[in-house]
Formats: C-alpha cells, sequence, structure tokens
C-alpha cells in the first residue's frame, strides 16, 4: 500500500493563505515578503515544495502559523481544479499538524544555531573593534 503524503496540497494551501493574509496577487505577496514571484508561483504550484525554512518565512510574513496551514490544507476546495483531486485522499488532521510541527522543531533548532554562531561572531566583532591602550603600567 502507497503512504499518502502528508503534504500533499500544501501550494493550495499557502495560496489560500496568502488570499487570508490580504495579498490579492502572488506579485503583491512576493514584493512584501521579499522572495521571487516565480519562486512564490512555483511553491504555490508544488513544484517544488518549498523547503521548511522558506516555508517559515512565508509563513511568518503571511502571519500565519502552523496550526493555520494544517487548516488550509484540509479545507473545503473552492476551486474548481481542487475538485477534480479525488475526495478522502488525505490524511488526518492531526497527521498534518503533527507532521508540521516536527518540520517546525527541525526549523527552530537550525535558527537556534544560526541565532548561536551570530552570537559569537558579534562577540569577536565587538572584541575586535575595543582601542587598545597604550598607556603603560604605572602611570608612565
Amino acid at each position: 500500500m502507497e503512504q499518502a503524503d502528508p503534504f500533499a496540497g500544501l501550494g493550495k494551501a499557502l495560496a489560500r493563505l496568502r488570499k487570508r493574509a490580504g495579498f490579492a496577487t502572488q506579485l503583491v505577496a512576493a514584493e512584501a515578503l521579499h522572495i521571487d514571484k516565480g519562486q512564490l508561483s512555483r511553491w504555490e504550484n508544488e513544484v517544488p515544495r518549498p523547503t521548511l525554512e522558506n516555508l517559515g518565512r512565508v509563513l511568518a510574513g503571511y502571519g500565519a502559523t502552523v496550526a493555520d496551514l494544517a487548516e488550509a490544507m484540509n479545507a473545503q476546495p473552492t476551486e474548481p481544479a481542487e475538485r477534480t483531486r479525488g475526495e478522502g485522499q488525505g490524511l488526518a488532521e492531526s497527521d498534518v499538524v503533527r507532521s508540521l510541527a516536527e518540520a517546525i522543531r527541525r526549523i527552530e533548532g537550525r535558527q537556534g544555531d544560526t541565532e548561536s554562531r551570530v552570537e559569537r561572531i558579534e562577540r569577536g566583532l565587538e572584541a575586535a573593534a575595543r582601542p587598545l591602550s597604550l598607556s603603560r603600567p604605572g602611570g608612565g
């Protein structure tokens, strides 16, 4: 038995969230999020799907949560192209939420690593920027 894709419908869900966020077109959303319009279009068409990092970036730009994404993925189709996909092929909402939560945890782990590296770099830059003391011990 073939396992169902837990992210099937991700592109349509991203389009729903984009519209819900008030971005009528991909172009307007892409400009606001500083993403290439063609790339946003490809993500909404799931060819290819966004990386987890980019998915998090888009959700943040749309003011959406993982729960919002899961809800949008389970929403009833409203466009004719969506209706032809067939019904009853998706996973249970809890499975989708669990998969997305795991993905977000991985992103957050990477973010923590990145923030730690940035802090080390900043400390190094601060140390390098401190003026050298040219005074001699003993007041001389």
